[in-house]
């Protein structure tokens, strides 16, 4: 692991008692809930395919994703250790899992990841390729492991589309890049679009919070 994907997990490792309280916190945690439940959404699973949370961080959406589903696999990947303890004891704590889904948290770096070629059919990411150090990697690599008829959406964070906007963002993209290592300022569509057709399905805050449909 090269020093900067170093510095992301251990942040994280560092943050992990303290994550759910800081993504519950009452001024955020009703609008990011949204954005999330929206984003699995727009997902449109099917029984019995396969899904890939890229960064599940502590699990949050990961039960959302298994209402929609009797049969199949889910899996949640991170690259910080501590996070996918904590995603570990709240999918022990779920209740009523069908008996043919499969649900389980794994480490893979999405930079260089284990999963082999065209295994999911749908991959989700909810504010990670704003924090992946390597984006184009992870790209890459989403591309491989992603099925030929499969979808990827992307619920991120980037510059906004109102002037006004940048009131807010700029203290938000210090915030973000001190605290969890994150670059907001990062064009995360223009990197993905070198090797998926993109589409922009919702945008919230002045376009600073944005979902996109991707497929190959």
């Amino acid at each position: 692991m090269n020093r900067d994907k170093e510095k992301v997990s251990d942040r994280y490792d560092i943050w992990t008692p303290f994550y759910d309280a800081v993504d519950n916190f009452p001024l955020v945690s009703s609008s990011q809930k949204r954005w999330k439940k929206n984003a699995v959404e727009h997902l449109d699973l099917s029984q019995g395919e396969r899904v890939l949370d890229i960064g599940t961080g502590t699990g949050q959406i990961l039960p959302w994703i298994a209402e929609y589903m009797e049969e199949g696999l889910i899996i949640g990947s991170d690259i910080s250790q501590g996070m996918i303890d904590k995603s570990k004891k709240k999918i022990r704590r779920m209740k009523n899992v069908p008996d043919d889904l499969t649900l389980k948290v794994v480490k893979d770096d999405i930079e260089s990841s284990k999963f082999p070629d065209d295994h999911f059919d749908k991959i989700i990411a909810t504010f990670t390729f704003t924090t992946i150090p390597n984006v184009e990697k992870a790209v890459s690599e989403c591309a491989r492991i992603l099925s030929s008829e499969g979808v990827m959406i992307v619920l991120d964070t980037g510059e906004p589309e109102d002037r006004h906007g940048y009131l807010l963002f700029y203290p938000m993209m210090i915030s973000a890049k001190v605290f969890g290592r994150t670059h907001m300022d990062r064009d995360v569509e223009k990197k993905l679009s070198k090797r998926f057709r993109t589409r922009k399905i919702e945008k919230n805050m002045l376009g600073m919070v944005y979902t996109l449909k991707c497929t190959l």
